[in-house]
């Protein structure tokens, strides 16, 4: 018996629940599924932000400005999503799903890009402005159109970064030196698949974009997520999954509303009241510092 649990990764389960055999689950080979996903929404991502300010002021006949904005905001948003995509994995998805459920979300984006811009009523009529005359923007409908393809990808994006490299760190167990060893050659490999997506995206994709056709490179965009995510899925009985403690967000707003509650209470005559059941080893001395 004491054998048979040594193979076990004491803080992880496989994908029916039961503890997770160390020879079959995690390890290299799950972990390089999980890279895919990441080098694909990294080649989606930054294949549509580089060159769309291009598409806006060109085919949709914006001004430059606003153009920029567009582009920007919709790279913050992409950032800020990952709050979202955080607290959704630690508080009531966990990693696993969350990877799967944005990736899908990215995917439904990138492709619905590649309709909007393929379709000609979802574009203005082309036009060369010249001194004399300007060209007409994009109706507002078809801005909402757009924004709506944007704004999924940001979703999608926001929702992965914030699990990817959490769900790969999943599979090496801290406690073998050896795993140890191996989740660090992981974050090496782990961000040079990022850099390997953005130069990828930066060259080949805005060649395919600027010189072949738009809605096809957004279409690469959309069948690469599309394969990644049946790359990933095909490693689910393969993946080690560990128990959320909980959203740090959470437990922020748990402490404010506490101490709001508690702003009028006075404090015990001895301090020590205040720890309840924490033990002595664990606990930070009071202070006057910032009182």
């Amino acid at each position: 018996m004491e054998g048979k649990m040594s193979w076990t990764v004491v803080d992880a389960v496989d994908y029916k629940g039961f503890p997770a055999d160390r020879s079959k689950t995690g390890g290299w080979v799950p972990a390089a599924l999980i890279l895919v996903i990441e080098l694909c929404e990294r080649l989606s991502t930054m294949g549509i932000a580089v060159n769309l300010v291009t598409y806006l002021v060109g085919t949709m006949h914006l001004a430059s400005s606003t153009s920029a904005n567009i582009v920007t905001d919709f790279m913050g948003t992409s950032f800020l999503l990952c709050l979202l995509g955080g607290f959704l994995a630690d508080s009531f998805l966990g990693r696993y799903k969350t990877i799967a459920i944005f990736a899908s979300v990215q995917t439904l984006g990138t492709g619905m890009l590649a309709i909007v811009t393929k379709l000609p009523r979802l574009r203005p009529h082309p036009c060369h402005a010249s001194a004399t005359s300007t060209c007409e923007p994009a109706s507002g409908f078809q801005m909402g159109i757009l924004y709506m393809a944007l704004y999924l990808i940001a979703l999608g994006t926001g929702g992965l970064k914030s699990s990817v490299s959490g769900f790969g760190t999943d599979q090496f167990d801290e406690k073998d030196e050896k795993e140890k060893t191996q989740m660090a050659y992981f974050f090496s490999r782990f961000f040079f698949f990022i850099s390997l997506g953005t130069l990828t995206a930066v060259t080949v994709l805005v060649y395919v974009q600027d010189e072949v056709s738009r809605s096809l490179g957004y279409g690469i965009c959309s069948v690469s997520m599309f394969t990644a995510i049946l790359i990933f899925l095909a490693g689910t009985k393969r993946y080690r999954y560990k128990k959320s403690s909980g959203s740090p967000i959470v437990h922020i707003f748990q402490v404010i509303v506490a101490a709001i509650r508690k702003r009028k209470m006075d404090l015990p005559y001895n301090v020590s009241m205040l720890y309840e059941d924490t033990p002595e080893a664990s606990r930070i001395p009071h202070t006057d510092q910032f009182q």
